[in-house]
């Protein structure tokens, strides 16, 4: 009896070795998320109210994928609750001082939403979430996303350029 028991310890401490060496192995794909602290000017409100009101999850051909559309109505509402739903909790912030370790968990609550909608539909709303993160002007990593190597980082940034953007300060017209 002592034997089966030890068997099936070591099999239980196997099994957690495992299962906390798959966690480390995926959460590394992720950076830390930054520590710039930004500040919310009525600029920014600005260009957050205008994409806010921007009518999103259409087709385009911004690199390096593109875009076709929501693949249904009910995705679409489900995209523009979510990146609506991100941009309104930035704007209900008083002006003044913005962590980014704040933002970064806003866009993961608002990611969170997403997940069960296809890929494509997600990989627009990170888009749109990381064109957040460039209108507050922050440089450094979300820590909410991976990306590869088909997507332009400009020098001195870490997340890459959001879809339609030529540079950190060109922005794509919104609206």
């Amino acid at each position: 009896m002592r034997i089966v028991l030890l068997i099936f310890a070591v099999l239980a401490v196997i099994v957690v070795a495992c299962g906390v060496w798959i966690y480390l192995k995926f959460q590394s794909q992720f950076p830390p998320t930054s520590t710039e602290v930004i500040v919310l000017t009525p600029d920014s409100r600005a260009r957050l109210t205008a994409l806010r009101n921007e009518h999103k999850f259409q087709p385009n051909g911004f690199p390096p994928l593109g875009y076709t559309h929501a693949e249904s109505p009910e995705d679409e509402a489900v995209l523009n609750a979510s990146v609506n739903g991100l941009i309104d909790a930035i704007l209900a912030r008083p002006d003044g001082t913005l962590p980014a370790h704040d933002v970064a968990a806003l866009i993961g609550k608002a990611g969170k939403r997403l997940s069960f909608l296809p890929t494509e539909d997600r990989e627009r709303a990170g888009g749109y979430m990381i064109e957040v993160w460039y209108i507050l002007g922050f440089k450094g990593a979300t820590g909410r996303f991976a990306h590869g190597s088909a997507f332009l980082v400009p020098p001195g940034y870490t997340e890459p350029l959001p879809p339609g953007w030529t540079a950190p300060d060109h922005p794509r017209p919104i609206g």
